[in-house]
């Protein structure tokens, strides 16, 4: 289709060469529902997460405005990209298929909670000492990469160090692959919006309290809150799901029943 001699993508559900093509951006879906669902899912996945300490012991040793300037730039970052593919994922593959696989995921990612938190948790202590050792590590290299040498000349390195670190541990990390499930059925701006503001809350804990509250606040209560809320998760998705197919059944079976009306 052309329109003042551009060129112009079809709209959704238009005919394209033959063809029906559209993309569903989702955003017909509930703001307030992605809000809430993915701001409780970053709360329950991140406190006390790989990245909470990271940027907790990177605080205790640098500027704490630098640092989550950092992390909060990863942070956001990752979940735009999340969100973008969790965008892509129903227009690839039918809706159903995207729901189960969602149902799966919080359901296993709620048990594993679950198991770690039957386990007794993991010890604070530990995972602290161990962020740190390899922050040091990482710290005594001298030789820099060329992407750390270019950034290195636009934003501080105690910056450009927590955005790095923080971006490699959000990778293929639960939140994010939580996050693109969650826009895969909901709308998108509503679980950038919510996951950017849990971030920003965890972000921000990590780095001003965050030393006390890793070794206080019980990480088998914290574990068991996140299972159950992933677990809660499943069960509103897989009735979701099923509704809707009883609802289409429904439908299609009173269509049949009613006999049309001839004029």
């Amino acid at each position: 289709m052309e329109s003042g001699g551009g060129f112009i993508l079809p709209v959704n559900g238009t005919e394209f060469v033959g063809h029906r093509w559209g993309f569903d951006m989702q955003l017909d879906k509930s703001p307030s529902e992605a809000f809430s669902s993915s701001f409780f899912m970053i709360l329950a996945t991140e406190m006390g997460d790989e990245t909470f300490i990271i940027a907790a012991v990177m605080a205790m040793r640098h500027p704490k405005f630098t640092v989550l300037g950092g992390a909060l730039s990863a942070v956001y970052l990752m979940t735009v990209l999340s969100t973008g593919l969790g965008v892509v994922l129903p227009n690839l593959i039918s809706q159903k298929t995207v729901h189960s696989c969602a149902t799966v995921l919080y359901t296993f990612f709620g048990l594993r909670l679950m198991y770690i938190g039957a386990k007794g948790g993991e010890d604070a202590e530990e995972e602290f000492e161990e962020v740190e050792n390899s922050l040091k590590e990482n710290a005594s290299k001298s030789q820099k990469g060329l992407v750390r040498r270019f950034f290195s000349r636009l934003c501080t390195p105690i910056f450009l160090e927590a955005l790095m670190l923080t971006f490699l541990a959000e990778w293929g990390d639960r939140s994010q692959i939580a996050t693109i499930s969650l826009a895969a059925h909901q709308n998108p701006l509503g679980v950038i919006v919510g996951a950017c503001a849990g971030h920003t809350i965890c972000t921000s804990l990590a780095v001003f309290s965050g030393e006390w509250l890793g070794k206080h606040i019980s990480h088998r209560l914290v574990a068991f809150v996140g299972g159950g809320l992933f677990l809660l998760f499943a069960i509103i998705n897989f009735a979701t799901e099923h509704g809707a197919d009883t609802r289409e059944a429904l439908s299609a079976a009173t269509g049949d029943l009613i006999p049309p009306i001839v004029t």
